[in-house]
């Protein structure tokens, strides 16, 4: 891996979309070398071209298919492989599926499962290891409001972000005075792809304009980041409903929860 002598290095996965590829414009400007990852080796290589242009720091690209065990794998061992420190983790790769569980397709569930929980656990054990070597760095797991409800229409969704909520929480736990500090940030529903990827039909009813824009959350990510945050929930109506869903019966909060999304189609 190359780096330019005197830069922070950050690791970012689905680094070309979305709240992703707005982390990598905020630290490019940040003067921080970038490694990316992604699918799209095409996007990859337009990140690093123009981000190396316009900003005069290096970045590295690993595409990898984070859906796959044997791709998650190979980015460890790449991971693995640096020489160089990583400074900041933001594990932001994600993917959704919608539609009620006995009707869904199992395969795209388990690849999700796969993005969303086992690819995300493997990039930090791994780059945890290295910070710790060195003593210093910061980790950021991109989770959601989901995390703190039940969600019917979404169920396996849901559930993976609550792992992520609960897993980031234990390991900062067991990190305490080490010198490495772990975030969770936990938006709600956000502009980007991955709500009309999780549907397999067009979602005539989907309010995007609405939603939070992705540069919002990456910069409340960062600043959740640099104030050594553990849990960081964006825009103050989001404050509110993760606090006062503890406080509702789970079947009600379901029964509403499974309303709201049934009315997107």
């Amino acid at each position: 891996m190359s780096n330019n002598f005197g830069k922070n290095t950050i690791l970012i996965t689905g680094a070309t979309d979305g709240i992703g590829f707005e982390f990598c414009k905020l630290y490019a400007g940040l003067n921080y070398n970038i490694i990316a990852t992604g699918r799209n080796e095409a996007k990859l290589s337009s990140l690093k071209l123009n981000f190396e242009n316009k900003y005069g720091i290096t970045v590295n690209t690993f595409a990898a298919d984070l859906s796959q065990p044997e791709e998650i794998f190979k980015l460890k061992d790449y991971i693995d492989s640096l020489e160089s420190n990583i400074d900041i983790l933001i594990n932001n790769a994600g993917a959704g599926v919608l539609g009620e569980f006995a009707e869904t397709d199992l395969q795209k569930e388990l690849s999700m499962i796969n993005i969303n929980i086992t690819a995300l656990t493997v990039i930090t054990k791994a780059v945890l290891k290295k910070m710790l070597i060195n003593g210093d760095g910061k980790i950021l797991n991109v989770a959601s409001t989901a995390a703190f409800k039940p969600g019917p229409m979404m169920a396996v969704y849901y559930a993976t972000k609550s792992y992520v909520l609960s897993f980031s929480q234990a390991i900062a736990c067991e990190n305490k005075g080490s010198g490495i500090t772990i975030t969770v940030l936990c938006p709600g529903p956000v502009n980007t792809k991955l709500l009309k990827e999780s549907a397999s039909v067009e979602l005539r009813h989907a309010e995007y304009d609405k939603m939070a824009d992705p540069k919002d959350i990456a910069l409340c990510g960062k600043k959740a980041l640099d104030e050594n945050k553990l849990v960081c929930i964006p825009g103050i109506k989001n404050k509110f409903n993760a606090m006062i869903v503890k406080i509702i019966p789970s079947k009600f909060l379901s029964d509403i929860l499974y309303k709201s999304k049934k009315n997107l189609f």
